[in-house]
């Protein structure tokens, strides 16, 4: 049996145009890119999704015989996949950023640990609402339905996104932003009023200075506002979700 080079390009397309979108996925996305799961089972995992798409898409175009255009489609594709994965990715770090932004408010940002997702140390309250989004968007079924965008994507070819949906992208940084600082506003306002109290209370009583008696109150009163709050992460991550989701169809279907 003799195979022309037009037929081996033709089916090595099928596996590597969803292979190498699979990969920039799973470079940024969350849990795709963790990094507690080993780069071998990684590399597995999207060989059986390339795989399995190769099955479920059988129109896909013949991959570039020309080597300058190979290089340039696939560097193209796993751009894209990442693209799509850092739009969860900043979902999830909007959530730990609002941690962040409380443990500063409270004075509690010199408690650090050295967590494997990190490149150094973080705050703890920023590893813990890390945790809390992880969750969320996992009880979400963000995967599967990233996945699923992924894979919808090649309805309209292996083209990708326009450089305007993209730029949605940019943008998208600052509105997950003001949505944690929100998250975070309870224990600001807390915070402010503590500091305000602590200030004037020094006026009159200077011995009830801020390290003996406002850095513990003023820790204690935004754990507290804080654990109070935790029933409006799940609204506030719901909401968050449904604008990342809405930049990922932008992209898909710009």
């Amino acid at each position: 049996m003799v195979l022309s080079q037009a037929q081996v390009m033709l089916w090595l397309g099928h596996f590597l145009w969803p292979f190498l979108r699979i990969t920039g996925l799973c470079l940024t996305a969350p849990l795709y890119g963790s990094a507690m799961i080993p780069s071998a089972v990684k590399a597995v995992l999207a060989a059986a999704l390339a795989a399995a798409l190769a099955i479920w898409l059988p129109n896909l175009p013949a991959f570039p015989s020309d080597p300058a255009v190979a290089i340039f489609a696939g560097i193209t594709q796993i751009a894209f996949g990442a693209m799509l994965g850092m739009v969860m990715q900043i979902v999830i770090s909007a959530i730990a950023c609002a941690g962040e932004i409380a443990g500063l408010a409270m004075g509690l940002s010199f408690a650090e640990l050295q967590f494997r997702e990190a490149s150094g140390a973080t705050p703890v309250l920023y590893d813990i609402m890390l945790w809390a989004g992880l969750l969320g968007y996992m009880a979400a079924g963000g995967p599967i339905w990233l996945f699923a965008a992924l894979a919808r994507s090649f309805q309209h070819g292996v083209g990708v996104g326009s450089l305007s949906s993209w730029a949605d992208l940019a943008g998208l940084g600052g509105t997950l932003l003001s949505a944690a600082v929100c998250l975070a506003m309870p224990v600001l306002a807390v915070s402010l009023c503590v500091n305000l109290t602590v200030g004037l209370t020094t006026v009159f009583a200077p011995q009830m200075n801020l390290l003996t008696i406002g850095f513990p109150l003023l820790i204690l009163a935004g754990l507290w506002v804080m654990a109070g709050s935790v029933g409006y992460i799940g609204h506030i991550l719901q909401h968050m979700m449904l604008t990342g989701m809405s930049s990922v169809t932008r992209m898909i279907h710009g």
